[in-house]
């Protein structure tokens, strides 16, 4: 009869089940420490998903809707649907200058200057030999006129009218200015024509349209005033 050896082969039988049984305990804590990990990460999602959802009702109730952006504070508040809108005043193409631009521009009225006399000629001319004149009036001094007023007063209408009329006064020193008689004009003013070279010449301006038409009936006399008349 073969001899057995019990020693070895319990062993055998005792190793052999320990890999068995100690891999699968193993593999039950890790799982159940991943499930534990899921269902945490599971309550923390849940908790930060309804605090986002508190947050938003809050937001919602208190400003009334969550469509609407916040308003800009930068920007100027936009008018009323019922208040119209003015359109800015036109300005003038001309804009009116300035108080002190107005007074610069502003020019004073011109002065009216008084016309200026016109020549009658000299008081007392001197006339040569050979020169006649026309008398177109005569106004002495005695009579208590204003003789040399009415003499240039004549003799300027008439050369405003274009008749080269003057005014001299006669005190004696024409021999041939002198009266039917033959007595020479000692004190008068005389409004004549002339110079001219002849007595027909003198005659001649006296007599023209233009002097009749501005001094009506002239009688028109010549003199030499130079020559004595014997």
């Amino acid at each position: 009869m073969t001899p057995v050896d019990h020693r070895r082969a319990p062993n055998r039988a005792s190793h052999a089940s320990r890999p068995e049984h100690i891999p699968e305990g193993r593999a039950a804590a890790r799982a159940a420490r991943k499930k534990s990990n899921r269902s945490h990460s599971a309550v923390g999602a849940a908790i930060v998903a309804g605090a986002a959802m508190v947050a938003t009702f809050a937001f919602i109730i208190t400003n009334g809707t969550s469509s609407s952006p916040p308003a800009d504070e930068t920007l100027p508040p936009l008018p009323a649907a019922s208040t119209p809108v003015s359109a800015p005043p036109k300005q003038s193409a001309k804009p009116a200058p300035a108080a002190s631009t107005a007074k610069a521009d502003r020019k004073p009225p011109p002065t009216t200057k008084s016309a200026a006399p016109p020549n009658t000629g000299p008081v007392s001319p001197v006339f040569k030999r050979g020169q006649w004149i026309a008398v177109l009036d005569t106004y002495p001094t005695d009579a208590g006129l204003e003789a040399d007023t009415l003499a240039k007063n004549l003799a300027a209408k008439l050369i405003a009218e274009g008749v080269p009329a003057k005014a001299l006064w006669a005190k004696g020193q024409y021999p041939g200015l002198a009266s039917s008689s033959g007595v020479a004009v000692s004190d008068a003013w005389v409004v004549y024509l002339g110079p001219s070279s002849t007595s027909e010449g003198a005659l001649d301006l006296c007599l023209a349209p233009k002097t009749q038409q501005a001094y009506t009936n002239a009688a028109c006399p010549t003199y030499e005033p130079a020559s004595s008349l014997g």
